[in-house]
């Protein structure tokens, strides 16, 4: 089974059934495309910082490999970490560039398939049913300390509370 984020459109005008209807599912899988074309999977996503990042590289690994003989393995290893690493975060990538444009976390499906996590996505949403809450970010508590003595564990027990 495989999970499926599911992102809202900021402040759609049609209403909850047309936000439900723009919703985006991405799969949280490795990404083959990414792995096999990088560059072209990047600009096919619109990632263009990646994109520009992933050209900067390329021509730093030229320029190394004129100016100080980096060996050809050598190159096609870092090449395919790069690949790697895109194929693992790739859909990452898409998610946290939603999130920047102000897309909202609506779901997360666990399905077979995409059109099976739809399904289950409208169903869900149509029902009514809210999304399993997500608590916030937990604020410290201001610490309060007993007015009373308090037992000293440790060495110097003679302390009384200085």
């Amino acid at each position: 089974m495989a999970f499926y984020t599911v992102l809202t459109p900021p402040l759609a005008t049609g209403g909850r059934g047309e936000e439900i209807e723009q919703a985006r599912l991405i799969p949280e899988s490795f990404s083959w495309g990414a792995f096999l074309l990088t560059g072209l999977w990047l600009l096919g996503r619109r990632l263009w910082l990646m994109t520009l990042l992933f050209v900067l590289v390329g021509a730093g690994l030229i320029y190394l490999r004129s100016r100080f003989g980096l060996h050809p393995s050598a190159l096609s290893l870092i090449y395919w970490s790069i690949a790697l690493f895109l194929g693992v975060e790739g859909n990452n990538l898409i998610v946290r560039k939603l999130l920047r444009k102000g897309w909202r976390l609506a779901d997360v499906v666990e399905a077979r398939s995409l059109p099976e996590a739809e399904r289950r996505y409208f169903e869900r949403a149509l029902a009514g049913e809210a999304a399993p809450p997500r608590s916030g970010p937990a604020t410290p508590a201001a610490m309060v300390r007993p007015s009373g003595p308090l037992p000293i564990i440790g060495l110097f027990p003679e302390a009384r509370g200085r």
